[in-house]
């Protein structure tokens, strides 16, 4: 190959990497929610969509993912069993603390919970995909933000102006997780925040959570979010991270 050749073969590489994938939310071909374990009670309210020229395979695709999230946002794995139908888990508690005198019984602070999904797509063949005619490993995730795991009241305080049916949330009819915990996490995934407000670590350092951002030192990253709750989507909204090469 001359080095003109090359030379040219590496710009269709980069060019094909800026550019943007999906406008509309059925260009990512979701499956059905009955494509997962009856024990997920919630469709997966975040997507992860990898260029399947980073990795050997899908296996290798998760690994890579699953990882380098761990590594960007110091992501704690915990393996439980019948957690939701998930394959694994990772979480982060002791997040913006609520406290308020006139309700001390119902202070706490708040955790971020992530589950993964991937296994039921590899059995139905659903876990490789071409998006604009490039093939993409996919896996799924059930990203939300609650009241932390060791307060005796996780998971819902109603009234907490953080994680509650509360402020913007305030009008939304229906199950307190699908509605407020679900999307709040899914913010706090893609934008490090959460109702607006930067969330960060209750540590002498105070850093910040940040977000999938942080994947941009490993891969060209792009998110988009869309409107939930139709047919068997039962959560508020639906976020997509697609992970090209640099």
């Amino acid at each position: 190959m001359t080095s003109m050749r090359a030379a040219q073969l590496i710009l269709v590489v980069w060019a094909l990497a800026a550019v943007p994938v999906g406008s509309s939310i059925a260009d990512f071909h979701l499956p059905p929610k009955s494509v997962f374990s009856a024990a997920m009670p919630r469709y997966p309210n975040v997507w992860f969509y990898l260029d399947a020229s980073l990795a050997a395979d899908h296996q290798a695709a998760v690994k890579l993912v699953t990882g380098e999230l761990r590594k960007a946002l110091h992501l704690r794995e915990l393996r439980l069993p019948n957690s939701e139908g998930c394959d694994f888990e990772v979480r982060l508690e002791h997040f913006q603390p609520w406290e308020d005198s006139a309700h001390r019984a119902l202070q706490h602070s708040h955790s971020f919970h992530l589950r993964y999904y991937y296994s039921d797509l590899v059995l139905r063949h659903l876990e490789r995909v071409e998006l604009e005619g490039r093939p993409f490993y996919r896996l799924a995730g059930s990203v939300h933000y609650e009241v932390e795991h060791s307060n005796p009241n996780h998971a819902d305080v109603e009234i907490c102006p953080i994680c509650g049916r509360t402020g913007a949330y305030a009008d939304l009819k229906g199950n307190l997780v699908e509605q407020v915990h679900d999307p709040l996490g899914l913010e706090m995934l893609l934008h490090g925040t959460v109702r607006g407000e930067p969330v960060h670590f209750e540590d002498w350092e105070e850093r910040e959570f940040g977000s999938v951002d942080r994947l941009r030192s490993v891969f060209t990253v792009q998110t988009s979010e869309y409107p939930g709750q139709q047919g068997d989507r039962n959560t508020y909204r639906i976020g997509i991270v697609v992970l090209t090469p640099r």
